[in-house]
């Protein structure tokens, strides 16, 4: 800075480490028929092999942005539930935010014109999934939340492609 000193700079809060805490089924089926209005339901069975299959999108995801955006584009997608899809999602990846030490109110506001948007493109069948990761990491990052870092390897001890 010209004509003074530097402003230090401020580093973001990391995620706390450890294993992620993921939904469960039963969750997700709970977090469906709360939000489902009494006119919603219809005599065709939910696909639950359709729900496990998007939850199971991140058994390898151990960092909680990219798994909560990877969920809401997996369950929004996969229409497994006869309604509520799409506020399934949403409900779930805020979910896995906050139990995952990240605000997920913050992250994903209840009034999210833009991450509404994505899940709506989503439920018509379009590939959103990496702008719904993006969208995340942007506001994360704005909020000073950095993901975790990644682990090393076993084989090498160093980080996946040369970090």
């Amino acid at each position: 800075m010209a004509g003074g000193a530097a402003a230090p700079l401020r580093r973001a809060a990391c995620v706390p480490e450890g294993p992620l805490n993921r939904p469960s089924l039963e969750l997700t089926v709970a977090i469906n028929h709360a939000v489902r209005g009494p006119d919603e339901w219809f005599d065709e069975p939910d696909d639950l092999d359709r729900v496990r299959r998007a939850l199971d999108a991140v058994t390898e995801i151990d960092e909680p942005i990219r798994a909560s955006a990877t969920l809401a584009y997996r369950i929004t997608r996969a229409q497994g539930f006869g309604e509520a899809n799409k506020r399934t999602a949403f409900l779930v990846a805020k979910w896995t935010l906050d139990h995952n030490g990240v605000d997920g109110g913050r992250l994903i506001p209840p009034d999210d014109r833009q991450f509404a948007d994505l899940l709506v493109k989503a439920s018509m069948g379009r590939d959103v999934e990496l702008e719904i990761v993006r969208l995340f990491r942007g506001r994360a990052l704005g909020l000073g939340v950095e993901p975790r870092p990644v682990a090393p390897t076993r084989s090498t001890g160093r980080e996946p492609h040369g970090r």
